[in-house]
């Protein structure tokens, strides 16, 4: 008398294909599977769907396996051994998926009445620091000072040359020390007297806190023979 041989499982499948598979090819019904190892088709109806979560419990679930494998001709220790890896496998995307949700609330907890307060008061006191600092800058700042004539270097005959140009309001403006009187606009006109020779003019411009920018313009005075 030959000895009973259980099948052979194809690789790749999972536990739902292997049971749906092997009972098809006996050509049962669940209704016959269930008359016969007193499981109910609904069961059975899942664990060939592999809705594990939906079934009552680890022991009976096993137990099912087993009895279900058995009548099928199946090794039931592979079959017990692909459930185990497969629930797993499905516990940790049912974790993952109820952690994504509490991941995003915590994402855009910052949106919340409360946390938006803080961000528009940090906000606001950025934005004003920002403004005292730029302020800060523009009263140490030294003023501009643009001299319209005479060219730097320029070569003459007269004894005096007129100092053109202007700068910002408000400012003290020196030539050679000797202070100069701006218009509103900060404009300047001023005559100075030449020495035969080089003459060198330092101009010096300075707000009330700010530091000093100084210009030289170097005037050469020849004598005509």
């Amino acid at each position: 008398m030959s000895k009973f041989k259980k099948k052979t499982i194809s690789k790749g499948q999972t536990l739902a294909d292997k049971l749906r598979k092997a009972r098809l090819d006996k050509n049962v019904s669940l209704e016959e599977v269930q008359s016969a190892i007193k499981v109910q088709t609904r069961y059975l109806d899942i664990l060939e769907n592999g809705q594990y979560d939906q079934l009552p419990g680890d022991i009976y679930t096993k137990a099912w396996i087993k009895l279900y494998a058995d009548f099928l001709d199946l090794p039931s220790s592979e079959l017990l051994a692909d459930y185990n890896i497969e629930k797993n496998i499905s516990h940790k995307i049912k974790k993952f998926e109820n952690q994504e949700p509490n991941t995003k609330k915590y994402r855009f907890s910052f949106l919340r009445p409360r946390y938006l307060k803080i961000f528009i008061i940090i906000l606001v006191v950025a934005s004003l620091l920002g403004y005292l600092g730029f302020e800060l800058i523009n009263i140490v700042a030294p003023p501009k000072i643009i001299i319209l004539e005479p060219t730097n270097n320029l070569k003459t005959t007269e004894s005096s040359i007129s100092i053109v140009g202007s700068t910002e309001a408000e400012v003290q403006l020196t030539i050679n020390d000797e202070t100069i009187v701006l218009d509103d606009q900060g404009n300047f006109n001023q005559s100075i007297n030449l020495a035969v020779g080089l003459n060198n003019l330092q101009i010096s411009a300075k707000k009330k806190h700010s530091r000093t920018r100084e210009l030289e313009l170097v005037i050469l005075r020849e004598v005509l023979e």
